[in-house]
Formats: structure tokens, sequence, C-alpha cells
């Protein structure tokens, strides 16, 4: 019985900390709901933060269900108990019961005198005389047996009606979250009948948005290719210098040629002690990056994915993040401003170097800072451009970890 209640208890607690995660997931997806409700027209922003809500609601019910199903194991468990010391105390108040009349037939001083001078040698008077002493004690004792498996009992059932109270309390929780969840799946429904009135318009946004994220695929490996190349070009050539410098002996310019040549040869860029110990904190800090934006949700994931009201596929280089109309993008670490790259469109992306990872900020209307800058964590680099179509704010945030490329919501803090 303790290692199933301790058993118990850590899966109780376990469910505690999920359904609080699940809740605060809520209360976000709620201010973004309503904070788009109120400054976008963005049906497709709003189909995906309630497609998300309700995920985030069946898992709240899945959770709940979870906690029902443990209370009825425990329930069941408690009902057993009260029923063994129920049975426990009444056999032990029939026993008290006939202890006492037995003893009260036989309360008379002169009848315990008669069984005791009735005794046939000392030691058998001696040993009846212990004996009504005995039975006195066994009596008493008795009594307070009783009393206390009386307590036990009373206990046993006051949680047994507690966990009754609080799988009632789980119930009504229940059925209000499937009520919400209902109220939500209509509340898609609804937008995904108005985005079909738009189907011309929303396909041409598909359409631009594919071409988009292939030319912001192929110009982002293009700019990182160059600055590593450039980087590994520097290196090259301070290893040539140096070379120079010691050619006056030669076992050592020989050895530094052949380490030249190495470094030159290998996919890893040479970094500066500075640079390597950036990377490392970067590398830490995996799954605790803030994000680019103050308040934002994801709009749509990393890699293939269903274009928000179609049943199209896009692939998505970064992640695409849904903020507030006015929102600036903010550099997720501290590093180097690398390149300031206007895009055909007019709109810029920016590229930051934190060693040897980089974070690319792309569709920005505007920009706060300039190739060769230093900025730090949380600094603001440029107001997100706002689309005329849906009047929705995304920003695409990309990483990657020298050429290869990341899914940047494993690095981001949930």
């Amino acid at each position: 019985m303790l290692c199933v209640q301790t058993w118990g208890q850590t899966s109780k607690s376990s469910l505690q900390r999920q359904k609080d995660a699940l809740q605060k997931e809520m209360k976000r997806l709620d201010s973004a709901i309503s904070a788009n409700a109120k400054n976008q027209k963005a049906n497709t922003v709003q189909l995906q933060n309630l497609h998300q809500k309700v995920n985030v609601r069946r898992g709240l019910i899945n959770n709940i269900n979870a906690d029902i199903r443990q209370l009825d194991v425990q329930i069941n468990e408690k009902s057993t108990q009260v029923a063994q010391l129920t049975r426990e105390l009444d056999t032990l108040k029939n026993s008290y019961a006939r202890m006492c009349v037995n003893y009260y037939k036989n309360k008379s001083t002169g009848l315990r005198l008669m069984y005791i001078l009735s005794s046939q040698s000392f030691t058998q008077a001696y040993n009846r005389s212990r004996y009504i002493k005995e039975y006195s004690e066994a009596i008493r004792k008795r009594g307070e047996g009783v009393k206390q498996k009386n307590e036990e009992t009373k206990v046993a059932l006051s949680e047994l009606q507690n966990m009754k109270a609080e799988k009632g309390k789980l119930l009504a929780e229940q059925k209000s979250e499937m009520d919400k969840l209902t109220a939500d799946e209509k509340k898609v429904n609804t937008i995904l009948a108005s985005l079909k009135k738009n189907k011309r318009q929303l396909e041409n946004d598909l359409k631009k948005n594919r071409n988009n994220a292939v030319r912001i695929q192929k110009a982002i490996d293009e700019i990182i290719r160059k600055e590593i190349e450039e980087q590994r070009r520097k290196e090259a050539e301070a290893a040539r210098k140096a070379a120079l410098a010691a050619k006056k002996d030669g076992k050592k310019a020989t050895t530094v040629v052949k380490t030249t040549q190495k470094t030159s040869s290998t996919t890893d860029l040479a970094m500066t002690p500075e640079a390597k110990a950036l990377s490392a904190d970067f590398a830490q800090n995996k799954g605790k990056l803030p994000w680019p934006v103050e308040r934002g949700t994801v709009f749509m994931h990393h890699g293939r994915q269903q274009y928000p009201g179609t049943t199209a596929n896009i692939d998505v280089t970064g992640v695409l993040i849904a903020a507030p109309t006015g929102s600036y993008a903010r550099s997720v670490f501290s590093g180097e401003v690398i390149r300031v790259q206007i895009k055909p469109d007019g709109l810029y992306m920016v590229f930051v170097r934190h060693g040897r990872y980089y974070s690319v900020y792309v569709d920005l209307v505007s920009v706060s800072v300039k190739q060769g800058d230093k900025v730090s964590v949380k600094q603001p680099l440029g107001r997100i451009n706002t689309d005329k179509f849906e009047n929705k704010t995304i920003l695409n945030f990309c990483l990657y970890d020298g050429q290869i490329k990341q899914n940047p919501e494993i690095w981001l803090a949930k």
C-alpha cells in the first residue's frame, strides 16, 4: 500500500506539472489570439493559433482523464481499505462487548474472592488472582483498540470522501474543457469557410510564399557559404604570413605550411578563442534561447508543413513566428552583425554571427543595425513587415550551425 501510495503521489505530481504547463500555454495562445483579433484580419494566423489551442486543449483533457483514471484506482483502493477497517472495527466491537458483559456479570467482589479461595493450591490461587487483573487490563486495551480503529476508519472515510469530491471537480472541469474544445473547433471551421471565399487570393499568397522560401533558402546558404570562405581565406592568409616570417627556420616553416594546408582543407571554421567561447556559450543555451520577438506564437513550424487554409505543403526554412503589428525582431544571443541584405521585394534580412553559429532574421521592413555592429541578447534589430493581404506580421527566423540548417524551435525556450 505504501509503494502504491508513493507511486500515486509521484504520478500525481507529474500530472500537475504537465497540467500547469498546458494551462500556461493556453493563456499565451489566448493572449495572442486576442491581440491578433484587435490588430489584424490575419485569418491564417488565427487559424494556426486556434489549431494550436485545440491541440493544447486536447492535451489538457487527456491530462484530466489521466488524473481521473488515477483517482479511480485510488478510490477503489481506499474503498477496499475502508471496508477492511470497518470489518475489523465490527469484530473488535463485538469482542469488546462480550468481554464487558462477562466482566460485568462477575464484577462482584465476593464472587471473585470465592473464585480465588476455591483454588486447590496456592499457585492456582495466585494464577486466578493474576488472571482477574490481566482480564481487566485486556478489557481496557481492547477498548483503546476499538477507539483507535474507529479513528482510523473515520480518517479513511474522510479521505475517500475527499477523493470522490476531487473526482467530481475533475469531471466538471472535463466537461467544461470539452465544451470549450467544441467551441474552438467551431471557430476553426468558421475561419476555414471564410478562407474558402478568398481561395484565389490564398493560392496566390501560397505561391508567393513558396517562391520566397526557395529564394530565401538559396540567398541564406550563399551568404553563409561566402562568410565561411572569407573567414577561411583570412585564416589561411594569416598562416601564410606566419610561414614567411618563419622562413629562416626551415623545419619550423615546413611545420607551419603543413598546418596551413590541413586547416584550409578542413570543413570546420578556424575560430579565435573568443569565437570558440561564444560558440560554446551558444551551444550550452540550446532550448533556452529567448524568442526573437517579445510576444508571438508559431505560425508555421520548421520543415515541410501544410499551408494554413489549404491542403498544399510548403518548405519552411526556419520557423515562422506571428507577432503583433509593429513588433521588432531581436537578437537571440550576443554576437556580430555580418550582413544586412535587401531582398528583391525590398525587405531586409539581418545575419548575426555567434561564433560558429548564425541567426538570420527575415522580412524586416526597417533595420536598426548595420554590418560590423556588436549586438547583445534581446537587442532590437529591425521592425517586422506586416503584409497587405491579411495584415499579418510574420518573422522568418532561421538558425545555422556553420552551413548546417537547424530547427530553431528546439533552440528556443519553451
